[in-house]
């Protein structure tokens, strides 16, 4: 998938990063920029910065065949690195996956080009709620197109611990040391953090505040087998008992099982937790922009959503995909317990956004991953 005509260092994205004053996580995974928009068999290449759970080949492959579009996924980890790459290469890019309020962030920043979503036929499947999203509503357009929601929670295999976690707090016991794995997402785990210390807003901590996440991450740190690059990483953890605990989203205990693991059971952290609803986006300065919307009509079909929720758990804001997996027997009650048919309760999280300080939390987390 990869172009070698067109890669990035990571001395180059620090170099460059210093320039614009932002401090790059150094837990962060670095990835190559994509390369041309166009093959010589004259098909249109989308290169889309996203995660692995918005995709899978198969489903890219029909698309492709179907439309002449081709989707080049990149993986990134934390939407502040995701957000990096789209100043520096934007036009590398045609189309980036973000987190609720960092869409809003793209567009302040004129990185992004608000779509109508009513000119893609594909959003007539969605349900109403994901289309009228205050933060996503702008006179220019929608800023994303709705793609998935959900709490992040602890999962725990009872068979591996003595003790089952309770809260973010119980998680730095000793008696864990090396069982636990979370995402490598900087803003999010000091977001977490700041739960753990009863902060009201986790993505606005002050300099105090701050320094108490961070020694809650310290706490933490030894008890992490290791920080994941991507959701999928954390399940085949789970499911291989390389660990016991996982910190996750919605549906985890079905993936685990899905992919041959034991029974893990989910825990909702007593001082509450942060949550995501996702989209995607068009990039302002993307060579093949134009073309992202018919392949967003495309991939966005109840078929490869139903799908893609079986494969990933968390639910999704395609309502006749919904509809579908309500109405199976063998699907029901997994899109039922996992709230398929509830989109409005997404509304009812702690979103994910940037922070308050960004470089102050990028700081904040190196000086406990960074050495």
């Amino acid at each position: 998938m990869e172009n070698d005509t067109f890669r990035t260092t990571r001395r180059d994205l620090l170099r460059n990063a210093a320039a614009l004053g932002v401090a790059l996580p150094l837990g962060g995974a670095l990835l190559a920029a994509c390369g041309s928009g166009s093959s010589s068999s004259g098909s249109t290449t989308l290169n889309w910065l996203t995660w692995s759970d918005h995709f899978a080949n198969d489903q890219l492959k029909a698309v492709g065949s179907k439309t002449g579009i081709t989707g080049r996924p990149k993986l990134f980890s934390d939407n502040a690195d995701a957000i990096l790459q789209i100043k520096q290469l934007g036009d590398a890019f045609d189309m980036v996956s973000g987190d609720a309020l960092w869409d809003v962030k793209y567009m302040s920043d004129g990185l992004i080009d608000p779509m109508d979503l009513s000119s893609i036929d594909a959003s007539k499947e969605l349900y109403s709620v994901a289309k009228s999203f205050d933060f996503w509503t702008n006179p220019k357009g929608y800023l994303g197109y709705p793609f998935s929601w959900s709490t992040v929670q602890i999962y725990y295999n009872p068979d591996m611990v003595k003790t089952p976690p309770s809260s973010w707090q119980s998680l730095t016991d000793p008696a864990y040391k090396g069982m636990i794995v979370a995402e490598n997402i900087p803003t999010d785990l000091l977001a977490i953090a700041g739960r753990a210390g009863g902060v009201k807003d986790p993505y606005g901590m002050n300099a105090a505040e701050l320094s108490t996440a961070s020694d809650f991450l310290a706490a933490l740190k030894p008890n992490l087998l290791k920080l994941a690059s991507q959701n999928n990483e954390v399940i085949q953890l789970l499911a291989n008992k390389s660990v016991a605990i996982g910190v996750t989203n919605l549906g985890s205990e079905d993936r685990v099982k899905d992919a041959g693991g034991p029974v893990v059971k989910a825990v909702y952290p007593s001082e509450g937790t942060i949550g995501f609803i996702d989209s995607e986006m068009i990039v302002s300065k993307g060579k093949n922009k134009q073309k992202v919307p018919q392949f967003l009509d495309a991939m966005e079909r109840s078929d490869y959503i139903a799908q893609n929720f079986i494969t990933n758990g968390r639910p999704l804001f395609n309502e006749s995909s919904a509809k579908k997996l309500l109405a199976d027997s063998k699907t029901a009650d997994r899109a039922k317990r996992l709230f398929m048919d509830q989109p409005e309760r997404a509304l009812e999280m702690t979103l994910k956004g940037p922070a308050g300080d960004q470089q102050a939390y990028t700081e904040a987390f190196n000086k406990v991953f960074g050495a």
